[in-house]
């Protein structure tokens, strides 16, 4: 068994991996970056190299009480980001009651607006309407909702400081410089009052827009002391990784005055950006362990998931004992391949299955230690690991030495109960199809060629196995259950069976819908194990004859028990 440094090691590298594998799909995402933004960018970075030492939250909130203007920069698409300044300023309002908050959530056009919505004057929903909130930022309202209630509460000045996207040669900088205008003039108005600049992480570092701040300033003889907050940078994060400090420290010192916020892993961080391009709800990240509940509240993940358990069994009146008796670990938790050797006494064998699941970048759960591995923050993800745990507490773990055809159904129906799961708490997510397989290499034009070569194979057996369910439906004859689809590789014989129980688990949640299944059917779907092929394939083969569109419904609304003969 490898050492614990060795698996500490090894996580870090699979986690390298996943964001070196998320910032090429961001990258796709988005126009090919002008030379401006490039360099705008790689001066942010440089202020990355390397780290003074560990700092705490304390040491940086008594450098920003002292400070005359705060840049503290968000990631706008994580809900852990806007966390941050709101956690700040509820630490400095003792210190500083006169507080303007500057905003690049709001145009600057728009000031009068917020004005009359900070008076209480315009209600959320007027205020969003009147400056056009999801064209003109877009961001997910509540995260940044908090910040304007605690404003409002604390008698903050809030000003917005964003303006009308730049085109061409310079538009950065002279974004920078507009906001930079409305600041200066902030802060000249009144020098003793604290301004907390909140901006995209790229405009505050210190060449970009505090500069233009300090070159407005400097014309009139005075000269602010500033608090730089940074957040999140993934360099700092190896290196407090590598040096086992990712846990206990939250807050590093770069510099003078310049602080990194250490809240979340890149993971996180970077797969909350793709999740916001598919308009996908995320659960609250993970906080740092020093961070105590008058911070987090219930937004722990484990209080999160709990409520997903509990609305997925409130649904289905499933009342059993040991709902609540699950661990979720994250990316946050780079001894989790440790634990499940230390603790839960899982062998080599099957932690190395765990580990090929993370390097996947996969939520997962392992039923044999009852924990909830939450590799993306999806709510769609966490759903669904919800629902697997429900089932194994209702129907106990699958058996030991399935054949690879009883393994193969197994899965096939568990995944398909885990996306039900899922869709009663978004009914939009959407199952796979059969056209998602075709022009692979179009659709997905970043992935590599062998993860294309999977799919290309995940999609010849997936229509191979759904003519061999249509000449079932139309004949009654069942196919051998035998042959290359039951003996694919492993990673393959999973996708498989994940896109099949995708596409049935689809079927359950319209079939519910549509009055073709009765709520206790699929109830007592949840406390069917489905190690034996009779449980598995037998019902899989009734819900397909009972929820395929040719086929007429059954007089009682309820699919048939019996399995045709095989």
């Amino acid at each position: 068994m490898a050492s614990k440094s060795q698996c500490r090691q090894q996580l870090i590298e699979i986690q390298k991996r996943i964001v070196e594998k998320l910032q090429a799909e961001i990258r796709s995402s988005l126009k090919k970056p002008s030379k401006e933004l490039l360099t705008y960018r790689e001066e942010y970075e440089s202020e990355f190299k390397n780290f003074r030492r560990c700092s705490t939250m304390a040491e940086l909130i008594a450098a920003a009480a002292r400070a005359d203007i705060i840049y503290n920069g968000d990631y706008h698409t994580m809900a852990q980001a806007q966390r941050i300044p709101l956690r700040i300023l509820r630490s400095l309002i003792d210190h500083r009651p006169r507080i303007t908050l500057a905003l690049e959530t709001i145009r600057i056009e728009h000031q009068s607006i917020l004005d009359r919505f900070m008076a209480d004057s315009l209600s959320e929903r007027e205020f969003l309407e009147a400056i056009d909130y999801s064209r003109t930022w877009g961001f997910p309202w509540q995260n940044y909702r908090d910040l304007f209630t605690f404003a409002k509460d604390n008698a903050i000045r809030v000003i917005g400081i964003n303006s009308e996207g730049h085109r061409g040669r310079g538009a950065l900088r002279r974004r920078d410089r507009e906001a930079a205008r409305v600041i200066a003039g902030e802060f000249t108005k009144d020098p003793e009052r604290l301004v907390y600049v909140f901006d995209g992480d790229l405009h505050i570092a210190p060449s970009h827009l505090p500069r233009e701040v300090n070159e407005i300033l400097a014309l009139q003889h005075l000269h602010p002391k500033t608090v730089m907050i940074y957040q999140n940078n993934e360099n700092i994060y190896w290196e407090l990784a590598r040096q086992g400090l990712e846990q206990e420290t939250d807050v590093v010192l770069l510099d003078d005055d310049k602080f990194c916020v250490i809240s979340t892993p890149p993971i996180i961080k970077f797969q909350s950006y793709l999740n916001w391009i598919e308009n996908t709800k995320e659960l609250a990240s993970p906080y740092p362990k020093s961070w105590g509940p008058e911070w987090t509240g219930n937004c722990d993940l484990y209080s999160q998931i709990l409520e997903l358990v509990r609305v997925i069994s409130d649904f289905l009146s499933i009342r059993v004992d040991g709902l609540d008796t699950f661990t979720v670990y994250s990316p946050a938790d780079l001894d989790f391949l440790d634990h499940l050797r230390d603790q839960y006494g899982l062998t080599l064998s099957e932690i190395r299955t765990i580990a090929e699941h993370i390097g996947n970048n996969e939520s997962y759960f392992i039923e044999k230690a009852n924990i909830i591995y939450i590799a993306n923050l999806s709510v769609n993800h966490a759903a669904e690991e919800a629902t697997h745990f429900i089932h194994k507490t209702c129907a106990g773990a699958r058996r030991e030495n399935l054949s690879r055809v009883e393994d193969f159904y197994c899965r096939v129906m568990r995944e398909a109960l885990g996306f039900f799961g899922s869709k009663i708490v978004n009914h939009k997510r959407q199952a796979p199809t059969l056209d998602d397989f075709v022009h692979l290499r179009r659709k997905h034009p970043n992935k590599p060629p062998e993860q294309i070569d999977d799919l290309r194979v995940i999609g010849y057996h997936m229509r191979k196995h759904k003519e061999l369910e249509r000449i079932y439906l139309a004949t009654g004859k069942l196919w051998r259950t035998c042959g290359e689809t039951y003996q694919l590789p492993l990673r393959l014989h999973v996708g498989l069976t994940h896109v099949l129980g995708y596409m049935l688990g689809d079927y359950i949640f319209h079939g519910l819908l549509k009055g073709r299944l009765e709520k206790s059917y699929v109830r007592d779907l949840f406390f069917t194990n489905f190690s034996d092929l009779e449980e598995s394939l037998g019902t899989y083969l009734t819900l397909v004859e009972q929820l395929s569109p040719i086929e007429s419904l059954s007089s009682d609304g309820r699919p048939s028990s019996s399995l045709r003969s095989r």
